[in-house]
């Protein structure tokens, strides 16, 4: 019979004084493990603020199962039973601060608790001194298996999800939110030192490109771990840029701003990792409803992966929890829920010598279930756990009797294959997404701004990258709309750079003496680059536009003579209005703006026939006086 010895220690005091004080008398050294041959296992104890003479009492209660070992695992009415039994603490383990017991389960010993295979029962410690005023309890999940091929398999595969604040700020510079960077350095730490393991992890893509514009060269290391670890270890999939809520936007019927996000975020990480995302898979907050769902299939997500508390009823069956939901259009959708039994107990680790012991007990249970089948899991690993924590618990899994980690796909695919779909008519029991109905019309007018400001300056340019940036940052989730105005200022400022980047002399006045010509315009572009813009002319009546009203320039830096072909009407003044906009399809941005002044003057048909016989006469006199010339050199000669 195999055996093996768990524990988990959960500290509470029979007196008021001692929980204030939090002194422990009592805390377990290392992990017991049973013996396969004599059914027994030594348990090591730290002891303190004990004396020669004090009593350590041990003894098991009834059995647990899954709801009890999490619900009431510390039992206040822990009285001995029939197979208790007590120490006396002597002198030499006083001065060594430790106590070895070596407990047999199945041998009516002196030092004997009861147990027998395919239970987990709470393993009682207590601690009493002389005079009996100061009492301390330690309770231990017992974990007494049976032979290893009465276990089932677990198959568990693992998310990690992370939320991270937007590290461009809107003033421009990079701010990396280091609670993050905690979280993904202890992330890869653990991978490296456990190199069989496979998660799945979205974090907003962002945070990597804050990364590689880091002068950090602890942030550049990272960034390499990450991208190594992404062709081995992290099943990347897809997130939008920064942290949003997919069913904020739908809502306010601006669901092309989420998909935009997810777009820019896929880039990202192609780009920083050299890898492409997996867009099929989404791990979908509290506040989705059904058509969150459809609207985030219809941009290529075919599995969604949520918690418990999200369904509504509360499935029965906690272990392989697959179950479809069906659409108002007919349209059904696969959803895997998140095992929240297992996740409550890694939420609560702290003494990582014992607590791990009480997630095993829970494993053990779901293993030791009378239903011969295959468990799959999914279990999300909370971003606040420390490394230590993080790797001793993966660590420990491994060495576990039939536990199978998988990828988030594979065990996906086999429970598809292999488990039938709860078909119970579900809902999304959801909370009320975040209220961002006021930025999708400031997200517009910017929008609008920046392509009409790309336009102007060309493309592709930085500056055009860096003003969307800005604007995809006003969509994170953490950020309320004091903070987001504060980037629309700065996208606005920075277009007004170069609107005022382009100036033109006044009184540019032109004498026009023929009835089609082309009008000198001056333009300064004092930017330090090429730039595009449009002429828009308007005229009080007297001229006209034979190339149109609109004229297309290109502008090189510095000083622009622009000719601009017109025909006149009429004679006398007339002035015609010269609008400089951006060549955006709305010309949206005007840029410079002035007014040129004409004086057309044209001769009468008397004094065009003069001039003609004016002309005439001259030509005939010079051929004249040139032939007299000749014929007198001639007779000269």
């Amino acid at each position: 019979m195999l055996l093996l010895a768990s524990v988990v220690s959960v500290l509470f005091s029979d007196t008021t004084a001692v929980a204030q004080n939090e002194t422990k008398q009592l805390s377990l050294l290392e992990q017991p493990v049973w013996s396969e041959n004599n059914n027994s296992f030594k348990l090591s104890l730290s002891i303190k603020h004990l004396d020669e003479g004090d009593l350590i009492e041990i003894y098991t209660l009834e059995e647990l199962n899954r709801n009890s070992l999490k619900e009431s695992f510390i039992s206040k009415n822990s009285e001995p039973t029939e197979n208790s039994f007590q120490i006396t603490l002597t002198q030499e383990q006083i001065i060594k601060k430790e106590i070895t017991v070596e407990l047999n389960t199945n041998s009516p010993t002196n030092n004997s608790v009861f147990s027998e295979p395919g239970t987990v029962r709470p393993l009682i410690v207590k601690s009493y001194t002389s005079d009996q005023k100061n009492s301390e309890t330690l309770v231990f999940p017992l974990i007494h298996l049976p032979k290893t091929e009465k276990l089932n398999t677990i198959s568990l595969a693992f998310i990690f999800e992370i939320n991270a604040k937007p590290p461009l700020q809107h003033d421009g510079t990079y701010i990396i939110d280091r609670e993050t960077i905690t979280q993904l350095t202890n992330l890869v730490e653990t991978l490296k030192n456990n190199p069989e393991i496979k998660i799945t992890i979205s974090l907003p893509p962002a945070t990597l490109s804050s990364l590689s514009q880091s002068k950090n060269p602890k942030d550049e290391l990272l960034l390499l771990d990450i991208k190594n670890l992404a062709e081995t270890q992290l099943h990347i999939i897809s997130s939008p840029f920064v942290t949003s809520d997919p069913e904020a936007w739908r809502l306010i019927d601006r669901f092309e701003t989420y998909n935009d996000l997810l777009n820019r975020g896929d880039r990202q990480l192609t780009n920083q990792l050299q890898i492409e995302p997996d867009r099929s898979f989404s791990f979908v907050a509290n506040s989705a409803v059904i058509e969150t769902l459809d609207a985030l299939n219809k941009v290529g997500i075919k599995t969604f992966v949520t918690e418990f508390s999200h369904i509504d009823p509360t499935p029965e069956n906690k272990i392989d929890p697959f179950i479809s939901l069906q659409g108002d259009n007919g349209k059904v959708f696969k959803v895997f829920i998140l095992d929240d039994t297992i996740n409550f107990y890694l939420n609560k680790l702290e003494n990582k010598n014992s607590d791990m012991q009480f997630l095993l007990g829970d494993l053990s249970l779901i293993a030791m279930d009378e239903n011969k089948k295959e468990k799959n899991l999914i279990v999300k690993i909370p971003n606040d756990l420390s490394g230590n924590l993080l790797n001793q618990f993966l660590t420990t899994l491994q060495n576990f009797p039939k536990i199978n980690i998988k990828a988030l796909p594979n065990l996906v695919d086999h429970a598809e294959k292999n488990q039938k779909v709860d078909k119970t008519k579900y809902v999304l029991w959801n909370k009320s997404p975040q209220d961002i109905s006021t930025r999708a019309p400031n997200q517009n007018l910017a929008k609008a701004a920046i392509r009409a400001y790309s336009e102007v300056i060309g493309k592709p340019h930085p500056n055009t990258s860096f003003l969307y940036e800005l604007l995809d940052t006003t969509s994170a989730s953490e950020l309320n709309e004091n903070d987001t105005s504060k980037y629309f200022t700065t996208i606005y400022e920075e277009i007004v750079k170069v609107i005022d980047g382009f100036t033109s002399p006044e009184n540019q006045n032109v004498r026009l003496t023929s009835r089609k010509a082309e009008l000198p315009f001056t333009l300064q572009n004092n930017l330090n680059h090429d730039a595009n813009v449009v002429l828009m002319l308007q005229s009080d009546g007297r001229i006209s536009f034979p190339a149109g009203q609109t004229l297309e320039v290109k502008l090189n830096p510095g000083t622009n003579k622009i000719k601009i072909p017109v025909s006149s009407r009429a004679s006398g003044d007339s002035q015609i209005r010269i609008g400089v906009r951006s060549p955006d399809k709305e010309h949206l941005l005007q840029l410079d703006s002035n007014s040129l002044l004409i004086r057309t003057t044209r001769l009468s048909g008397v004094g065009i026939l003069l001039f003609v016989s004016a002309v005439f006469f001259l030509a005939f006199w010079w051929l004249r006086s040139r032939r007299l010339r000749s014929i007198y050199r001639q007779e000269e000669i």
